[in-house]
């Protein structure tokens, strides 16, 4: 066990994160939390008909739920870009299709077929439930390539606080898509390797935009979603994306994917970390969430994840059950709500939203989502590129200390396994 004296360098010595984030890392058990948090801040909209938690007190900036999807696109950015550095670009696209859309699929058939037909016999509503134009053979017609396209069942939901949308989490995988595409196009144009620095100009753009929309606001009191005016793109397969949610998720993957391309440059330390905290605390209630509040995220995140005690590092790295709780818990609390659950308080109500989402979790994880990972390398013997080995003389040796450096799980950072978890 590390003495204290040890847990107290390495929060106070500033490490590069390359050193630092290795195999084990906080990622699985930061995309639970993330995930369970969306449950909570969604318990108040869909429970209680009152605001996403944490919005007032932000004075309208953000939320709890929408701090959570800006911490899952940090995350997201960061080992998407390491699997897009690794992979070929076919590779690289079949291994997201792969961890995305059959977990969707069945959580969308299981809605459709399953829960909307239940609703239905609820409220009374089966006489026209199949021949409805809205109905559950369009709903996964519609939503299948995770564009959301159709949100209602058969007119089903429609007395909710949130009315009629059986899914409402779904939104952000579209956008998800989006920055799996750019990547892709990237590794393929070799600017990924090459030309990291295009990656850093746009991430400043993106930045540069996002100070220029909170200007207008008083205090820099902008909402995490600022309008820009921008009309809206739609994209084959990927439906609608609203430019007022794009750039800021663009962003955070941004960030994301910069901390990985510049690994070795980031330092990364205990007392910054808490800086970042109080930076992102003060920013969320006073203003400025925009501008220096999402920075703060990031850093705090990757800190987190690399400094997370090794006994709860476990957590996700052999069942991973983020995205399943993710998917399938706005299903979940909007059934509840018509079953009147959130009458017994929001203790009840969020505790039997969260322990029904983790058991659906399961389900998607060892039915689905893990047997489809199986398929991750179907066809081809060689499952990841390997950078060259550098050329050494014969007989050179590896020093003593970098040896044991290279063995460190702590360091290992360019496994394959890390980045494709989720």
């Amino acid at each position: 066990m590390p003495s204290k004296y040890v847990l107290q360098a390495d929060f106070l010595t500033a490490r590069p994160l390359s050193e630092v984030l290795g195999r084990e890392n906080g990622f699985g058990l930061l995309r639970l939390l993330l995930a369970i948090s969306v449950i909570l801040a969604h318990a108040n909209p869909l429970g209680m008909g009152t605001s996403d938690l944490g919005a007032d007190w932000s004075h309208g900036q953000t939320g709890l739920g929408a701090v959570a999807v800006a911490g899952f696109f940090v995350l997201s950015g960061l080992l998407i870009t390491r699997s897009g550095m690794r992979l070929s670009t076919a590779r690289f696209l079949w291994s997201r299709a792969i961890r995305i859309l059959p977990g969707l699929w069945a959580c969308l058939l299981l809605t459709a077929f399953v829960l909307a037909p239940a609703v239905a016999r609820h409220e009374h509503l089966l006489d026209g439930f199949w021949s409805h134009p809205q109905g559950p053979w369009e709903y996964v017609r519609a939503n299948w390539s995770t564009g959301v396209n159709q949100w209602s069942i058969s007119g089903l939901l429609a007395h909710n606080p949130h009315a009629s949308s059986f899914n409402g989490s779904i939104w952000s995988l579209a956008y998800e898509a989006l920055c799996y595409v750019v990547v892709a196009a990237l590794a393929a144009t070799g600017l990924l390797r090459r030309a990291r620095w295009a990656v850093l100009g746009t991430v400043a753009v993106l930045y540069g935009y996002t100070v220029h929309l909170a200007l207008d606001y008083p205090q820099l009191r902008a909402p995490g979603y600022a309008p820009t005016g921008l009309p809206d793109w739609r994209l084959p397969l990927l439906g609608t994306i609203n430019m007022d949610m794009l750039i800021p998720l663009g962003l955070l993957f941004g960030l994301g994917a910069v901390a990985e391309l510049y690994k070795t440059h980031i330092r990364m330390n205990g007392i910054a970390a808490l800086v970042a905290f109080g930076i992102l605390v003060g920013a969320v209630r006073f203003g400025g969430y925009l501008v220096i509040g999402i920075p703060a995220l990031a850093y705090l995140l990757l800190w987190i994840a690399a400094f997370t005690p090794r006994p709860l590092t476990r957590i996700g790295s052999k069942v991973d059950l983020s995205y399943g709780v993710y998917i399938y818990a706005f299903p979940i609390q909007q059934t509840l709500t018509l079953w009147h659950v959130p009458v017994h308080g929001y203790a009840v109500y969020t505790g039997a939203s969260v322990a029904l989402s983790i058991l659906a979790a399961f389900f998607s994880w060892y039915v689905v989502e893990k047997p489809a990972l199986k398929l991750k390398n179907i066809g081809s013997s060689r499952t990841h590129r390997r950078p060259p080995v550098p050329h050494q003389p014969a007989g050179a040796t590896v020093s003593a200390p970098r040896a044991a450096f290279e063995k460190s799980p702590r360091t290992e950072a360019t496994r394959p396994e890390a980045a494709d978890r989720w």
